[in-house]
């Protein structure tokens, strides 16, 4: 149990243009990218994809994906349910993986044939296995976890209507805090507390978020706006660049490109 939490070991998969057929017994799993929201290709255009999983050996594995194409072929953990992410950046304009939400899939959930199929909505639940693993309680490990019923709280509309239209509003961290301490209760599964902060727009949208569930805001140069915070930093970018915003400071970044 233990090789399942570890996180040191790091190994670049093979990359494919195409992946095998399917086949009964399976080595390994193609991992197909979902489209990214049109309002992200509008402002940042394709994207370069960081994928990770957990391997047979216990340990996770990572690939990097270009715009110019290709697929991921990776031998994915089958002893029990296992996360796969997949975070999208745009290297050129400075936005590095880990910014923008991700995209994912829980094996063997999200399996088709020989592939495994990412989604946003399942990025969500990849994030929040992630943060049960991470706090390593025995009692209520990840792959243990009812994934069924998680999801059905969403396809069902069985939470606050908030979450349901952005499930990234919800604090994930400290709602896997809590489920490892006592419990999964779906009353925790609410939009975190957010102040607002007045400021002034330093160039012309569109404007996009790090979460692919939210709108664009179509905010013009010199233009007041208030924004809802939560207790980090939030990220909004535009064509121009990157605007970034906390209670009590902000910060305005062109593009390379554009300086």
């Amino acid at each position: 149990m233990k090789t399942f939490f570890k996180t040191a070991l790091m190994a670049l998969s093979c990359l494919c243009a195409s992946c095998g057929e399917d086949s009964v017994i399976r080595q390994t799993y193609c991992l197909k990218l979902p489209s990214l929201p049109e309002t992200w290709l509008e402002v940042m255009g394709e994207a370069s994809w960081h994928i990770e999983w957990i391997g047979e050996d216990g340990g996770i594995h990572s690939a990097e994906i270009y715009p110019s194409g290709g697929n991921v072929s990776a031998e994915i953990m089958q002893n029990w349910a296992s996360p796969v992410s997949a975070w999208p950046y745009w290297p050129e304009k400075g936005v590095r993986h880990g910014v923008m939400k991700p995209a994912g899939a829980i094996f063997p959930f999200d399996t088709d044939g020989a592939n495994i199929r990412l989604s946003w909505n399942a990025g969500v639940d990849a994030v929040f296995f992630g943060e049960l693993a991470a706090l390593g309680n025995e009692k209520r490990l990840p792959h243990n976890f009812n994934w069924r019923r998680f999801r059905e709280l969403f396809s069902n509309a069985e939470l606050p209507e908030d979450v349901l239209a952005d499930p990234w509003l919800a604090d994930w961290k400290s709602i896997a805090a809590k489920t490892a301490a006592s419990g999964f209760d779906r009353r925790r599964i609410n939009a975190q507390k957010l102040s607002s902060r007045s400021l002034t727009i330093p160039a012309d949208g569109p404007w996009i978020g790090v979460s692919p569930f939210a709108d664009s805001k179509d905010w013009q140069k010199g233009e007041t706006v208030t924004i809802k915070l939560g207790s980090g930093v939030e990220s909004y970018f535009s064509p121009e660049g990157v605007l970034r915003c906390s209670s009590n400071a902000w910060n305005w970044l062109r593009h390379a490109h554009n300086q």
